[in-house]
């Protein structure tokens, strides 16, 4: 798996260099607003989503359209796209398929329970 993920990342950083294209890079807004959030504040993970999200819509679709108008093969603009969900908008937990439902994994906690019988 390590090893394919490298694999494609240094070919799909071979097209992007013969093509000039560069990594989608998105600006954390602060929430609701066009400022900028300045450097050493983080946003909580609800908002750190909807900055993702924000930043889907705004930047990475406009940077998506801006390669296909460049006539840049499809494949290379939509894997770069996908590229970017996979490492900005997908799930980290491991969740796992349950009679077609996706259920989260039991909380791992470190505490003592005393029972009686």
């Amino acid at each position: 798996m390590i090893y394919k993920s490298l694999f494609l990342f240094v070919f799909a950083n071979l097209f992007n260099q013969a093509y000039n294209l560069e990594q989608i890079t998105c600006p954390k807004w602060l929430p609701n607003t066009n400022k900028i959030l300045p450097a050493g504040v983080v946003l909580s993970m609800d908002l750190e989503l909807a900055n993702r999200v924000r930043c889907y819509c705004e930047i990475v679709k406009a940077k998506e359209k801006e390669c296909l108008d460049n006539n840049v093969p499809k494949t290379i603009c939509l894997e770069r796209t996908q590229n970017w969900v996979d490492n900005n908008l997908t799930l980290r937990e491991n969740f796992q398929l349950v009679n077609g439902n996706l259920v989260a994994p039991l909380p791992r906690r470190d505490r003592m329970i005393n029972v009686t019988p």
